[in-house]
């Protein structure tokens, strides 16, 4: 793509997020008559409205919070996945895993999480997890009337811990919505956290920002170039807020009690992103009946691994 092409899909991208209706049963999108929407859904390569899938796009308002969410629906759909992506992710880099699920004739719920994508909020910031759930609710209240049942929940690294954390605060209750949960690369803990987190307790009075390194977290090349030179959505910095809200979670989770729930965890033993081996063996310990899949030569992202790879992995999706 040209460099002109993409700077006017920037301004698509962002003219798109004010234009968007909000979102309910009336808020069917039709491409063809959008061309801001059709280009987006070009530009990522998403699946387009058609004569058997329809797509829902529109936007969940909360005082000053705007949470962007778009819904595919097949006209014979038999069950639901709700996608909650990564950190520094948003909907547009899932087509993968969209079109995965409508080929299987599940209706899919994807949406940016805040300060991501066309979702409002500082970018790539969070003050407490506890946000990115109040968010999950409100959308999971959003399609509940929308979606034929059941539903089952998917993860990727930070959306896993997301689901994760759900789960451990309302697993219990008679009316925790997933009939499944798939965690691929769940977030537990980070690589080197043990001397990480020191080093960030140390600096962060003096700096609100780290500068972002881009990782080869796949063996996907032209997926590691479209994000690191023309995906929009892309931060080049990280702010402390955020990692100071993860380091929260990593105590959370390693101090919760067992559960029962049967999670499936699909887990890449290449992952350079997570502490991979530490947060298997406590997964193990804190979800007796968890089934994990170990992806030979798969790294961290992997919605977005290589072709022979993401096969394996989505074929390793359980519902």
């Amino acid at each position: 793509m040209q460099q002109t092409d993409l700077s006017l899909a920037q301004q698509q991208i962002r003219s798109l997020a004010q234009t968007l209706p909000e979102f309910g049963p009336g808020a069917i999108a039709d491409s063809r008559s959008n061309p801001i929407l059709e280009n987006y859904l070009d530009f990522y390569q998403l699946p387009e409205p058609s004569d058997t899938v329809q797509l829902l796009a529109g936007k969940l308002i909360n005082c000053d919070r705007q949470s962007h969410l778009m819904l595919w629906k097949p006209e014979n759909a038999t069950a639901t996945a709700l996608i909650v992506h990564g950190y520094l992710d948003h909907t547009g880099l899932y087509g993968h895993l969209i079109r995965q699920l409508l080929d299987r004739q599940f209706a899919v719920v994807c949406f940016d999480l805040i300060g991501h994508g066309l979702s409002s909020g500082a970018a790539a910031s969070i003050e407490s997890f506890d946000e990115y759930i109040e968010q999950l609710n409100e959308v999971l209240t959003a399609t509940e009337n929308l979606c034929p049942g059941p539903l089952h929940g998917i993860g990727q690294s930070t959306g896993g811990g997301i689901l994760l954390k759900q789960l451990l605060q309302q697993g219990d209750s008679g009316d925790y919505p997933f009939a499944s949960l798939n965690l691929l690369a769940p977030l537990v803990q980070p690589i080197s956290w043990k001397l990480d987190r020191w080093l960030f307790k140390l600096t962060r009075p003096f700096r609100r920002t780290m500068k972002r390194v881009f990782r080869k977290n796949s063996q996907d090349t032209e997926f590691l170039d479209f994000i690191r030179y023309m995906d929009p959505f892309q931060p080049h910095r990280l702010p402390a807020a955020w990692v100071a809200a993860m380091a929260e979670w990593v105590v959370e989770i390693g101090r919760c009690a067992e559960n029962e729930f049967a999670i499936n965890v699909i887990q890449g033993d290449q992952d350079s992103t997570l502490d991979w081996q530490h947060n298997m063996q406590l997964l193990e310990r804190k979800f007796p009946n968890m089934r994990l899949q170990i992806i030979a030569g798969a790294g961290h992202h992997l919605v977005n691994e290589a072709p022979a790879l993401r096969e394996e992995i989505f074929g390793s999706l359980r519902f």
